[in-house]
């Protein structure tokens, strides 16, 4: 197969660990047993496996120590194996060198930490679920020929096709400012449901039809549109979601959203443990989600 790499990048996190996320090809034919290698190298140096044997997910964190200046330019790449055929892919490669002014200007910090107090005020808890848009196909609904799922209520890809259906669950904080409810008729009746308009920060990285499961309710939204409320520059700081209630009897339910979690957002507030959660949740764990 072609290079299945069509992005990768790096972002520095508030503690200065690196964020580096990619994409790869949609629909293309991904051998089962494909793995994802992270290597690293400082400019002009050797490369170095960071972690190997990944699967099914889009992000790793390298939250390594560093005792040099957050300045000091460092490299980063993917490789794609499959070892039933030995075939290898590598990915571009990112610097993740301190060159951009965000996140360390004021200007971006300050944005971000009046997001931060007003979550700390009225934000709700809870999980976002990314869709699968790469990834192996799923053996149980995918048509051979068109390559499509032909089942969208699928236990196994959850609709989307790719086996596994979302990537593990990463926690976001919203606020709310304005729910809208409505009611809509159904063969068991009348399906009471909910359209949010919320704020979040940008991290992590969000997109078109994924999904967030509120904690204390266990309402799943499904993400229709994202819009930039707060830029630094050309970062977007914080964005704008217009987010609708996902109807209890869709196969998203299916799947506790307890069970994927691995990881608390990013933007982590110091005052984040007197901030409600659901226990056992609040520990950032260091590995790949």
């Amino acid at each position: 197969m072609a290079n299945p790499f069509t992005s990768i990048a790096c972002t520095i996190r508030h503690d200065n660990a690196r964020m580096i996320t990619w994409t790869m090809l949609p629909g293309a034919n991904y051998p089962e047993d494909f793995i994802l290698q992270v290597e690293n190298s400082r400019t002009g140096g050797e490369w170095h496996v960071l972690s190997t044997g990944l699967q099914g997910t889009c992000v790793y964190i390298d939250s390594r120590r560093r005792n040099y200046n957050t300045h000091m330019n460092e490299c980063y790449r993917l490789r794609m194996i499959v070892p039933s055929t030995g075939e290898e892919h590598v990915s571009d490669i990112v610097d993740a060198g301190n060159h951009k002014a965000y996140p360390y200007s004021a200007e971006a910090e300050n944005v971000v930490k009046q997001a931060e107090t007003q979550i700390e005020e009225s934000g709700c808890h809870g999980q976002l679920l990314k869709r699968k848009i790469w990834g192996v196909h799923c053996p149980l609904c995918v048509d051979f020929e068109g390559q499509q799922t032909v089942n969208e209520h699928c236990p196994r890809c959850l609709g989307t096709g790719i086996d596994g259906g979302y990537f593990p669950g990463i926690g976001l904080w919203v606020i709310k400012d304005q729910i809208t409810t409505s009611e809509s008729p159904s063969q068991i009746g009348f399906i009471q449901g909910e359209t949010v308009q919320a704020r979040c920060i940008a991290y992590p990285w969000i997109c078109y039809d994924d999904v967030w499961c509120e904690d204390n309710t266990n309402k799943r939204y499904m993400i229709k549109q994202i819009t930039p409320a707060a830029s630094y520059k050309t970062t977007a700081l914080v964005y704008s979601l217009k987010m609708m209630q996902v109807e209890y009897n869709d196969v998203i339910h299916s799947v506790p959203a307890d069970v994927l979690v691995a990881e608390q957002g990013s933007w982590e507030n110091k005052k984040a443990s007197t901030m409600p959660s659901r226990s056992g949740w609040d520990e950032v764990l260091e590995k790949p989600w």
